[in-house]
C-alpha cells in the first residue's frame, strides 16, 4: 500500500480546501441569482402593454382595461370557446404586480367567478404599482391543468398603470409633478432573503479565511 508522504497529504488537503470553497460560493451565487427573478421582469418596452396570444388555445378572447390605476378594481373577463365551455373547464389567472421601485410582488394564483363560457376575475392595485402580469390557468374535466401562455409571464399579459416608473423611464396620464417612490426598499420577505444570503456569505468567506 503506497504511503503518502507529508507533502503531499498537504496538497491533497489544500485541494480539498480548495474545493469546499468553491463550491460554498457556487451555492451563494445560485441563491442570489434565483432571488434576483422576481426584480428582473421589468425587461419589456416601458409603457407598453402586452396581450396573450389565445389562437389555437380553448380560450376565445381575454378583456382587461387598457390601463390599470391604484386602488381601482382591475377586472378580467375571460371567454372560453364553446368546445371549452361544454365540457366543464374552469379557469383561474395568475397575478404579479410590480411597483415603482421596481420590485416586483410575489405572485398569486387566484380563481375567477362563473361558469361554461364567460368567467370574470378582479384584483385591486397596490399604491404605487407600475404595472401588473398575468396569465390564464384552466382546468380541465379531468383534473389537468393547463397555464396560457405555456411560457407564464415572459409570454403573458401585462398592464401598465396611469403612473409607472421603470428604471430611468416613467409615463402615465396620472401622475404628480413628482414621482414619491415608497419608502421601503424592499417588500419584507425579499428583504429578510437578502439579508439571509448576505449573511450566509459573509460566513462562507469567514469559514474559507
Amino acid at each position: 500500500m503506497p504511503v503518502l508522504t507529508t507533502s503531499r497529504k498537504a496538497r491533497i488537503i489544500e485541494w480539498t480546501t480548495k474545493r469546499r470553497g468553491m463550491m460554498r460560493r457556487l451555492l451563494v451565487v445560485c441563491v442570489v441569482l434565483s432571488l434576483s427573478v422576481p426584480f428582473a421582469m421589468a425587461a419589456d418596452d416601458s409603457g407598453v402593454n402586452r396581450t396573450i396570444d389565445t389562437e389555437g388555445t380553448p380560450i376565445h378572447s381575454i378583456v382587461v382595461p387598457d390601463v390599470s390605476t391604484d386602488g381601482v378594481d382591475f377586472v378580467i373577463n375571460v371567454t372560453l370557446t364553446s368546445e371549452a365551455a361544454g365540457n366543464g373547464t374552469t379557469v383561474e389567472w395568475t397575478v404579479q404586480q410590480c411597483i415603482n421601485s421596481g420590485v416586483c410582488n410575489p405572485p398569486e394564483k387566484l380563481g375567477m367567478s362563473g361558469s361554461e363560457a364567460n368567467w370574470t376575475g378582479t384584483i385591486t392595485p397596490v399604491d404605487t404599482h407600475s404595472y401588473i402580469n398575468y396569465d390564464i390557468v384552466l382546468t380541465y374535466s379531468n383534473g389537468d391543468d393547463e397555464k396560457i401562455p405555456e411560457g407564464g409571464f415572459s409570454e403573458g399579459g401585462k398592464v401598465w398603470s396611469d403612473c409607472w416608473v421603470s428604471g430611468e423611464d416613467s409615463g402615465g396620464n396620472n401622475c404628480p409633478d413628482t414621482i414619491v417612490l415608497p419608502e421601503e426598499g424592499l417588500p419584507a420577505p425579499a428583504l429578510f432573503a437578502t439579508i439571509a444570503v448576505g449573511l450566509t456569505a459573509a460566513l462562507i468567506a469567514k469559514r474559507d479565511d
